[in-house]
């Protein structure tokens, strides 16, 4: 990647635009990412090799790398790992959740590589084509990346949400009456 200096002051300042996380969507995610892996571990009372098990699927991704080259987790990170840590509880098998964890990454990641490529495309190429200046072209872009960022997390987060809910409306019923024709495994 071109570092800073590199690029021309629109692109420079999108580049620290997305470095520097947004202001979050909700109450629930912090911009303060304080907690090691460990320190995640000693917080939720979760062992460092299940956390290790769910980092490589993907579904633990560390808020930002520090300095040090140690992943740092948020207080919203510490959320996720306790509903897993429920989902566990409740019973389901760790196989099963690491599974879960995989296909989510993989979904996710697809999902997040159209949503940027489709930022760069539609947003980012036409701002430089029309703006009057670079610092113009610059608080466009910026303006727009953090607008679009937690919109777009808002609207995924929220589609999965519904589809979870409409899945298990359709199919929990015919599962508790014992109808084998629910579509499940």
């Amino acid at each position: 990647m071109a570092s800073d200096r590199d690029l021309d002051a629109p692109d420079a300042a999108l580049a620290q635009a997305v470095v520097r996380p947004p202001a979050p969507p909700t109450a629930d995610d912090d911009l303060e990412a304080p907690y090691t892996l460990d320190d995640v571990a000693a917080e939720v009372g979760a062992g460092r090799a299940l956390l290790d098990a769910v980092a490589r699927t993907g579904l633990l991704l560390p808020h930002h790398v520090d300095e040090d080259g140690e992943a740092r987790y948020s207080a919203a990170d510490l959320a996720a790992v306790r509903a897993g840590l429920t989902l566990l509880d409740a019973g389901l098998p760790l196989g099963e959740l690491l599974d879960l964890a995989r296909r989510t990454d993989a979904a996710v990641g697809e999902v997040a590589t159209a949503a940027v490529d489709a930022f760069l495309r539609f947003v980012r190429d036409p701002v430089r084509g029309t703006s009057a200046s670079e610092t113009e072209a610059a608080q466009r872009l910026v303006t727009a990346y953090e607008q679009m960022l937690p919109a777009t997390e808002r609207l995924v987060a929220h589609h999965v949400r519904r589809r979870v809910l409409q899945e298990a409306a359709q199919r929990v019923p015919g599962a508790l009456a014992g109808d084998d024709t629910d579509g499940g495994a």
